[in-house]
Parts: structure tokens; C-alpha cells; sequence
């Protein structure tokens, strides 16, 4: 999803964004904006996991309701790929789709890592992707007590990070998010400490 660059916990951040959905340029999201700062926020006010730190950001969705095909998906992951991207955060979940994982297969087998959130749709629900395919690092969500998150999937992930009630940069100021979506960022920025390029 689009990025608010100007926001102030991204204004001085090293943001290349590309939206693969069309030429135009990515319309800022909530969503998006949130991920971001998680990721390399850095303000007075906030900070995220590797302040500092150079995030490619590639929208799936385009601003469009009916965004985020699976080819959408396919070319965000091959153009992460084509920039040599060693580690990346994967904020959304959705049903399986062989395009999807096939383009997730070739990206893990070639050395880089991919972290997703694992979905919202509770303990019993059936399993989400991207994070259920094989060699992704699926990430669930827990509260600051360490607390499952009441409607986080649970299935086939590696890691639970903190994901409720989470402070991050939103449209106009700061909001409090509550998902898997928020958690991810937290594991994606370990990884990128860990791995610095395709390997």
C-alpha cells in the first residue's frame, strides 16, 4: 500500500517506492504509512524497528478496491527481488493462489527472506498466505503481556511479536493499530539486522 513520505516520521527516511499496479504514483494509505514507520520511522516522537535504514516499498493495491491480484502480488515480489531486497515485510494475508506461490517459491529458494503477517481472522480460522507458504516466517500478534492477539491466526507461524494496541504514524498524525499486520514489522526488522543480502 502507498506510503505518506511526508509524514514526520518518514520526512527524512530513504523511502523508494514503486507502484506495480500502474505508472502512477502509489496514493498514500493509513495502512501503509503505518507499516512504513514501524519499519524505519524516526522522529522525536517515534521510532521504528531500523531507523535509518533504506525501505523499498512496492503498492500491490494501487489505491484501487479491487487491487492486489495475484499478478500484483507477483510483480511487488519480483521487482523486491530485481532490487536485491534481502528481507521483506508482507503486511497482508489472503487465500492461496499458485501465481502467489510460485512467485513466493522462487523468491525464498534464492536466498531471500520473506516476513508475513498471519491474518486476523481468529484461532480456528484456516490458514492465510503468503505467511502459510513454505519458507515464509509467518508472524502472529500478541499484546504487551505477551497475550495471544483475541482474533490472530494462529496456524503454521514461526513467531509472535507485539501487534495490539500498537502506536504508529497514520494520515495526518499518529494512531493505534491492533493486528498481525503490526506485529510483522517487528520480525521483518530482526531478520534485516541478520541478513543483509540474498544469501
Amino acid at each position: 500500500a502507498g506510503i505518506d513520505g511526508e509524514h514526520p516520521a518518514l520526512s527524512r527516511s530513504d523511502i523508494e517506492s514503486m507502484n506495480v499496479t500502474n505508472n502512477a504514483k502509489a496514493p498514500a494509505t493509513a495502512h501503509g504509512t503505518a507499516i512504513a514507520s514501524l519499519l524505519v520511522g524516526d522522529d522525536a516522537a517515534f521510532r521504528g524497528e531500523l531507523p535509518g535504514a533504506r525501505l523499498y516499498a512496492a503498492d500491490a493495491f494501487g489505491g484501487d478496491a479491487t487491487g492486489g491480484s495475484a499478478i500484483d502480488i507477483a510483480r511487488a515480489i519480483e521487482w523486491m527481488a530485481e532490487k536485491h531486497v534481502a528481507v521483506v515485510n508482507a503486511s497482508f494475508a489472503g487465500p492461496p493462489n499458485m501465481l502467489v506461490a510460485a512467485s513466493v517459491r522462487a523468491f525464498v529458494v534464492t536466498g531471500h527472506v520473506l516476513v508475513a503477517a498471519a491474518g486476523n481472522n481468529g484461532p480456528a480460522a484456516p490458514l492465510a498466505y503468503p505467511a502459510a507458504y513454505d519458507g515464509v516466517v509467518g508472524v502472529t500478534s500478541v499484546d504487551d503481556q505477551h497475550r495471544l492477539q483475541i482474533d490472530a491466526n494462529r496456524g503454521n507461524v514461526a513467531f509472535a511479536a507485539r501487534g495490539v494496541k500498537v502506536r504508529a504514524a497514520a494520515l495526518g498524525g499518529y494512531g493505534i493499530y491492533t493486528g498481525t499486520s503490526f506485529a510483522a514489522p517487528v520480525v521483518t526488522g530482526r531478520f534485516a539486522m541478520l541478513v543483509s543480502s540474498p544469501d
